[in-house]
């Protein structure tokens, strides 16, 4: 795939650059705009993630996009990443029950009818493009060390062995989940729980 030249792409989890005093940033607006972001690249792809799609969706001026981001790919980082961030974790203090509600999160994530579509077509596009996504390896290791905590805090409370291999557990129960969406096959709790189980050696 051959594409113009031009300045160089911003990657997906490039920061946007600071800008000088002015009209005070609206939360909602901002809301809004990943919102769209998400929801073009979901219907039309990257060839249709634009920023006038964006904008149109969103209701907001291009003048306002452009006071947040510098690209669509920005907002599109930004919304992908804040949504793969749970605000919070499990911790009923079952550590088997707490990987399997997040096992459940995972799922209803990855088969978001929005949320899915769009980690499909930046898959995809990540083979193709990778410059376009230099920092994702980094923001991926920055959720896995956050979803990490579940078990890390089972360790902690002596619930499992001081040796359990996290990235391990965190990985297989993502896998199963992005599995899940990819196959439509069935994962049911008690499935999750099986193999929760089996990976704590329980």
């Amino acid at each position: 795939m051959d594409f113009e030249p031009g300045p160089p792409p911003a990657t997906l989890s490039e920061t946007p650059k600071r800008r000088g005093p002015g009209r005070p940033r609206d939360p909602e607006v901002e809301k809004r705009l990943k919102r769209a972001a998400l929801e073009v690249l979901a219907q039309h792809g990257m060839s249709g993630l634009t920023l006038e799609k964006i904008c149109d969706k969103a209701g907001a001026p291009r003048a306002t996009f452009y006071r947040r981001w510098a690209t669509p790919m920005q907002a599109v980082g930004e919304a992908f990443n804040e949504a793969f961030l749970f605000e919070t974790l499990p911790d009923t203090g079952d550590v088997v029950a707490d990987l399997v509600a997040l096992g459940q999160a995972m799922l209803d994530l990855y088969n978001d009818p929005v949320v899915g579509p769009c980690m499909s077509f930046l898959i995809a596009e990540s083979r193709v493009r990778p410059e376009l996504f230099q920092g994702g390896h980094e923001d991926f290791q920055r959720r896995r060390a956050y979803n990490r905590q579940v078990v890390e805090r089972a360790i902690a409370r002596g619930q499992i062995p001081a040796d359990t291999d996290a990235d391990l557990v965190i990985d297989t129960i993502s896998g199963l989940a992005l599995n899940n969406q990819a196959t439509r096959r069935p994962l049911t709790p008690e499935m999750l729980t099986f193999v929760v189980r089996r990976l704590l050696g329980l």
